[in-house]
């Protein structure tokens, strides 16, 4: 069989060559299709119920909400694990289904199970967003110089988000920091008892006057008109002209029992940005699955069109996260390391073989088996990332090509005077085809164990496994059906022979060698067995990391205020730390997000402690400067004492940062 293949690309080396011409093109158009990530996506297929219950303590939370719901949520099938948290006012129940678990599927069963579940009125319980850990594709922040906190915040509302909403791929926009607008009305008691008005009777005049009723259609002549009422309140005055009672014939309005103010929301989560103590934020959240790359391409194109809509109202979309950023890092790596390979194995061919051609031969290698890679892992949807493509040995991918290239050569070389034919070449390849196979299916039967893994492992190490087998499967075609005929090619005119110096030198020493171990086999063996102890030795005591060291650029701080602390402490001691890390060249800018115990206004998680999260961006390390690189190990770990010493002190002695 496998002669066959070679005598036939031979026979229709024409054809072979332009379907591998073909296949490099359909590879390259497969790379630009794929989900191109830093790392692969590790979460479990998980769904978490979110049930908010404003006023209720913790206890109440889990005896009313938390223990009903993880009753009927208990026999939802295909479920490994559930477990809950319940604090003042929420309740959060996380399940984690089995590998292989359709997420609609599993988020379905949660849904109807809730159904069954009678909660107390007013209290809903929802899930969350079908994303995962690695989801948060994009942030921004909005800023103007012209606008107030409260109109970024109705522009985030009613602009922005819908926008971002309408991104295919995009499965929702979350919102921190800003204010959530209410009418509020103030009532004065004096006037409530001089009137002889209720609390409640206010909230009822209220309640039933602030909404819009439908009639029915009254006939007039030839045409039908539809009725309806209208009296949903839309500003302060329309709130203000709501009658409640009346006294001695003359109504008693709204507007005169207190005033009316426009205001916000409670807060529970301020969001600072370099100098801007208060500011308002967006998260993209990206749908699990979808591909972060194309994706991203079409948030920026949203982000283009949003900022020329708003430009007019003098209000910018200004991005400090932005994952496409870590995706083009990946690529250029990748995309350097192959061309390292490249350029190394032309290098080295060409030292050792004497011969341009039989480089450039051997070199084709790698991009078209990283093309036929790229193809298999677009039919079986792997995604590609460091962890997979920074697997791929490219001494193991030339191996078969650069025997077959060698054994056409030799042939060449042992009949330097006359023409190459077709049959020369045969036989040259069927000499090393099946080693050539085999060698290469033993390499990829190494890696079958790798697919026994469960879990966070085979995320991880499966999709590596995958693309190795691809590369070298691809590299295997190309050795037995394309290097014979791009080496006929090259090789059917007589050629010069040249020796090289540095393989004659090396050829000797090794014959010197071989017949000295042949003489003493046990000095031979004794060598091998001390040199396998090193190895054992060497790789107990080498460091180990489960994952490799992955640098974005930016710092990541994670910051927990003492137990109590008032929201606005926290948010002198964010500005505080801001200025602080700011006075650091290297730092471009820095977000803080200061949150309280309370699920925050339209966020993307539940918060159960009050905690600051800062993200500082940095400089690129080029623009740092030597002494900058040389003191940054030094002047890094800053002192909470230079933050804000006093407040903490006083705040909680047993601060920790």
């Amino acid at each position: 069989m496998i002669e066959r293949i070679i005598d036939l690309a031979i026979s229709k080396r024409a054809l072979a060559i332009t379907v591998f011409v073909l296949v490099g093109i359909f590879g390259f158009y497969s790379w630009t299709q794929l989900q191109v990530e830093a790392y692969p996506d590790i979460a479990d297929v998980t769904s978490q119920v979110i049930t908010q219950a404003p006023g209720l303590a913790a206890e109440e939370v889990e005896q009313q909400i938390t223990v009903p719901l993880e009753r009927e949520l208990n026999g939802t099938p295909g479920l490994v694990s559930i477990r809950s948290k319940s604090t003042f006012g929420l309740s959060l129940i996380t399940l984690v289904f089995r590998d292989g678990s359709e997420d609609y599927w599993s988020r379905q069963r949660v849904q109807e199970r809730i159904q069954n579940v009678t909660l107390p009125a007013g209290i809903t319980a929802g899930l969350d967003d079908l994303t995962s850990p690695i989801g948060e594709i994009y942030r921004y922040t909005l800023e103007s110089k012209s606008k107030t906190l409260r109109q970024l915040s109705e522009i985030q509302r009613w602009i922005v988000i819908p926008a971002f909403k309408q991104v295919p791929g995009v499965v929702n926009v979350n919102n921190f920091g800003g204010l959530t607008t209410q009418f509020q009305v103030e009532l004065n008691p004096d006037s409530l008892n001089r009137f002889g008005v209720a609390l409640k009777d206010v909230t009822g005049a209220i309640t039933a006057n602030t909404q819009n009723s439908g009639g029915s259609v009254m006939n007039r002549g030839q045409y039908g008109y539809v009725i309806r009422g209208i009296g949903l309140a839309q500003t302060l005055d329309d709130i203000g002209n709501i009658v409640v009672t009346q006294k001695n014939g003359t109504p008693v309005f709204v507007r005169d029992l207190g005033e009316l103010r426009l205001s916000h929301q409670e807060r529970h989560g301020i969001l600072g940005k370099d100098d801007n103590n208060d500011t308002i934020e967006g998260i993209v959240l990206l749908l699990k699955g979808e591909n972060p790359s194309q994706v991203m391409d079409s948030v920026h194109a949203k982000v283009a069109a949003l900022n020329a809509q708003l430009r007019t109202q003098d209000v910018q979309l200004v991005p400090y996260i932005d994952r496409s950023d870590l995706v083009h890092a990946t690529v250029e790596k990748v995309s350097h390391t192959i061309m390292e390979g490249v350029g190394l194995v032309l290098i080295v061919l060409i030292l050792f073989l004497g011969s341009p051609r039989s480089a450039v031969i051997v070199a084709v290698t790698i991009p078209l088996a990283m093309a036929i890679a790229f193809i298999l892992m677009r039919l079986t949807s792997i995604p590609a990332n460091l962890l997979s493509l920074g697997a791929i040995d490219f001494g193991i991918i030339v191996d078969g090509a650069v025997v077959m290239t060698e054994a056409i050569l030799r042939r060449r070389e042992a009949h330097a005077d006359q023409a190459l034919t077709e049959a020369d070449v045969r036989q040259a390849a069927h000499e090393v085809a099946r080693p050539i196979f085999f060698s290469t299916l033993i390499i990829i039967t190494a890696y079958f164990p790798l697919f026994a893994f469960q879990r966070v492992e085979a995320k991880l190490f499966s999709p590596m496994a995958y693309v190795v087998g691809y590369s070298l499967f691809g590299a295997l075609l190309i050795a037995l059906a394309l290097i014979p005929s791009l080496a006929f090619i090259a090789y059917r005119r007589p050629q010069r022979v040249w020796s090289n110096p540095v393989l004659g030198w090396l050829r000797s020493r090794y014959a010197s060698l071989l017949d000295r171990s042949l003489k003493r086999p046990r000095f031979a063996v004794a060598t091998a067995l001390v040199s396998a102890a090193l190895v054992v030795v060497l790789g107990w005591t080498v460091g180990r990391d489960y994952l490799p060291q992955l640098d974005e650029g930016s710092i990541w701080l994670q910051v927990t205020m003492p137990a109590g602390i008032s929201l606005e402490t926290a948010t002198e001691m964010a500005a505080d730390l801001r200025r602080a890390v700011r006075q650091f060249p290297e730092v471009s800018y820095v977000v803080t997000q200061d949150r309280s115990q309370r699920r925050r206004d339209r966020s993307i998680h539940a918060i159960a402690y009050r905690g600051q999260c800062r993200f500082a961006a940095l400089q690129h390390m080029a623009a740092w400067g030597d002494q900058s690189r040389a003191d940054s190990e030094t002047r890094c770990p800053v002192s909470p004492d230079a933050w804000f010493p006093d407040r903490v002190h006083a705040a909680d002695d047993r601060r920790r940062v």
